[in-house]
């Protein structure tokens, strides 16, 4: 049934989007492959130890994505990213593995409406980035669930250098369908050259009346071949008493060599000691009570391929977190993205 519905859907993108036919516009698309392997292996300290374990590696394939974007006429634009590696048995599961599906409407230049599958609105440059894109990472983006169904309005400025977006979306804490419970999330993306800020405040619903707050500071620096992050979320419920004791704070550095190579740290720490471990009643479902979660890595990516249908990246690097007993993981792999179709 899979292969059926893909195969579906290739042949009406080939032929140019359905949806246009008899308007009098020429549709616009791009369908694209993006495909992620490695090879990695971990290592664990303290092997006489009671919490030893036994060194783990292997190969495997992280990612294999159908991705399909466009206008279908200069007022109504889309977007689509299916995962296709994943088994479906039922309808519900399938939908599942589709990151996003949404159509925007677009007012004019500044006002839009855009409604579907997409990305909740949470700020920070770690949240923002794809997961192919992704080596090693924080407890709260390794456990968030960032894909809901929902609707958003957004306005750009005139300049096209700052956007808001009001977006409501089903709870990321939604375990079944129609449970009734949202998410509403305020979102800037905003450009000051140099400096730009993906920020965010959001009510999270993740009981009937029960909400968990967030306010994620995202902060991208850039200086030529230089590129700094630097993220602070805080998150905090009605009930608890300590507005700043469950947060994340997460940096990275990138440092372009030229035009194939790029090299690149990354550090960050989670901490939730707004309730004690093991509570009965958790406010933050993500990063659970007693978390106190560092990790920190370091690594390379070459790019031997970077043309208009096709780009290849080739990445290595290491990362290790304060885990009991302490890991070290190495990993070398490979990304390649190819253009099917643009038209």
């Amino acid at each position: 049934m899979q292969k059926t519905i893909l195969l579906c859907l290739a042949v009406i993108l080939s032929r140019g989007c359905l949806f246009a036919q008899g308007t009098g516009e020429d549709p616009k698309i791009s369908l694209k492959f993006d495909v992620r392997f490695d090879g990695t292996y971990t290592g664990f300290a303290d092997k006489d130890s009671e919490e030893a374990k036994e060194d783990e590696g292997g190969f495997v394939g992280r990612y294999l994505k159908l991705i399909a974007d466009g206008k279908i006429n200069e007022k109504i634009s889309y977007g689509f990213r299916h995962r296709l590696y994943m088994e479906h048995t039922k309808p519900k599961e399938f939908f599942s593995s589709t990151d996003w599906a949404w159509l925007t409407f677009h007012f004019n230049r500044s006002f839009s409406v855009t409604a579907g599958k997409q990305i909740v609105g949470i700020g920070g440059c770690e949240y923002d980035y794809a997961p192919i894109d992704m080596y090693f990472w924080s407890d709260f983006w390794n456990n968030v669930k960032p894909y809901q169904i929902g609707i958003n309005i957004a306005y750009t400025n005139p300049r096209q250098t700052h956007t808001i977006k009001f977006q409501i979306t089903n709870s990321p804490f939604s375990t079944k369908a129609l449970e009734n419970i949202y998410a509403y999330n305020l979102l800037w993306y905003g450009t000051f050259g140099w400096f730009q800020t993906l920020y965010s405040v959001n009510m999270m619903e993740y009981e009937k009346g029960h909400f968990i707050n967030y306010i994620a500071l995202g902060n991208k620096f850039t200086f030529k071949n230089l590129s700094v992050d630097l993220d602070y979320m805080n998150r905090a419920s009605f009930g608890q008493d300590h507005f700043f004791a469950d947060f994340s704070i997460i940096g990275k550095v990138d440092y372009a060599i030229g035009k194939y190579f790029k090299v690149f740290a990354k550090g960050g720490y989670d901490q939730n000691k707004a309730q004690e471990a093991g509570a009965a009643f958790i406010y933050d479902r993500y990063v659970v009570p007693g978390v106190k979660y560092g990790f920190y890595g370091a690594g390379m990516e070459y790019f031997p391929l970077n043309t208009k249908n096709n780009n290849v990246r080739i990445h290595a690097f290491w990362t290790s977190n304060n885990s009991k007993p302490v890991p070290q993981t190495f990993n070398i792999g490979i990304r390649w993205q190819m253009k099917v179709l643009e038209r």
